[in-house]
């Protein structure tokens, strides 16, 4: 299949813009002819991936060799957590050799012009495209979130290709690219009272569960409904599932510039109830759980204002003996919050700062057996991951559980 391209796109495959950029329009446009797509798009956002508990030995010499062929990213690149938190690895007993791996990948993506945000939630750090803006996100719960949240549009772009698209701005049109591929299909409607916060994790869950590759318009949320619960939602429907879009009745973008279906009728209705979700949160505990050891929270990150709402639950309490307490969060958090003086409080509490990275990609859950978290994400890999028992609760419950 021909591929209609550009004069600059064909100056960047006939190397006229360096060797790196040349082998990355070659990948580019063989997966568009593989794809069926006739044209390529212009990105103007990249969110990649250097984790090399995804990437391992193969994804490292990958960004290795475009560094060394002198490849820069052509337009503003950020990447999900690394696999160890930087500061403090050493101190935590990660394996040194596996620690060496993810700092070359780190040395690696600054050679390439990308910027270290560490983080699953680039919209938290300035990487915020608009309305109809076309970007090439990787990490699953971005891809969410851009295309429902910003109404931006992406596919959930492979870890080895984003950086592809880094560096030529350019990605395959195909896909939720395609006003066409973004319409909404199935009705689903909420009748379950207030929505806390666990909530809307567990609403992803059965979403992601229910709804395979089909896309979701969604009614009966408030519209005090935040950002992060929106966050949450599409984390736990991409990790349950493989949803990268949904719409929100008088919330998201696209559902309130046109009707989601676009006039069409919808291919079937779902009711999501009280009981349902009671029901669904009960599921996501593991079989044969002891007592929680260990709170773990903040996947997607945790913002600043979810860190306020921690210290306050927490205040006057202390992590006990022989639990612990992690939080995941990035470094304009952390900076953020111990500004503040909330986040020396927490520390003081026994909370541990897990900051740049994540515990779906790192190796490291130290002798704890059983885990407890609020987030929908966490609960849907971690006990594959980490075999593990997971205890799936509020994060006022899991406070409760850990510290007194």
């Amino acid at each position: 299949m021909d591929i209609k391209l550009t004069s600059y796109e064909k100056e960047i495959l006939l190397g006229k813009h360096g060797e790196a950029r040349q082998l990355a329009m070659e990948i580019i446009v063989k997966t568009a002819r593989a794809l069926g797509a006739g044209e390529l798009v212009e990105v103007v956002s990249v969110q990649a991936m250097a984790h090399f508990g995804s990437l391992h030995i193969a994804g490292r010499d990958w960004l290795e060799k475009l560094a060394c062929m002198g490849g820069k990213c052509s337009v503003p690149t950020t990447q999900d957590p690394a696999s160890i938190p930087f500061e403090t690895w050493e101190e935590m007993g990660y394996d040194r050799e596996y620690a060496e791996n993810q700092l070359r990948l780190r040395d690696a993506i600054i050679k390439l012009g990308e910027l270290p945000t560490w983080s699953c939630t680039p919209y938290n750090q300035g990487s915020v495209p608009r309305f109809g803006q076309n970007v090439a996100w990787a990490e699953s719960s971005a891809v969410s979130y851009a295309n429902s949240v910003l109404g931006a549009r992406t596919n959930r772009t492979p870890a080895g290709f984003a950086i592809c698209a880094a560096l030529t701005g350019r990605a395959p049109k195909f896909g939720l690219y395609l006003p066409e591929n973004r319409m909404a299909q199935i009705k689903v409607t909420i009748e379950a009272g207030y929505l806390n916060d666990l909530d809307f994790n567990t609403i992803g869950i059965i979403l992601g569960k229910s709804m395979g590759n089909k896309i979701p318009a969604l009614y009966g949320i408030e519209q005090s409904v935040s950002n992060d619960n929106l966050k949450y939602l599409g984390a736990s429907a991409a990790s349950s599932g493989s949803i990268a879009l949904y719409h929100i009745d008088g919330i998201t973008p696209e559902a309130i510039m046109h009707d989601p279906f676009h006039g069409k009728k919808s291919e079937g209705e779902f009711l999501i109830t009280r009981k349902m979700l009671d029901e669904t949160a009960a599921s996501m505990t593991t079989k044969f759980p002891d007592e929680p050891d260990l709170v773990v929270t903040g996947c997607p990150h945790s913002s600043p204002s979810e860190l306020l709402k921690i210290s306050e639950l927490i205040e006057g309490k202390k992590v006990k003996p022989g639990k612990g307490f992690w939080i995941f969060t990035t470094y304009e958090t952390e900076g953020l919050l111990r500004r503040m003086g909330i986040l020396q409080k927490l520390e003081e509490a026994g909370v541990r700062m897990m900051v740049s990275t994540c515990l779906v990609i790192s190796p490291l859950v130290g002798s704890y057996k059983t885990l407890m978290t609020d987030s929908g994400k966490f609960a849907s890999y971690l006990p594959s991951e980490h075999n593990v028992e997971l205890i799936y609760a509020s994060i006022e419950d899991c406070i409760k559980a850990v510290a007194e």
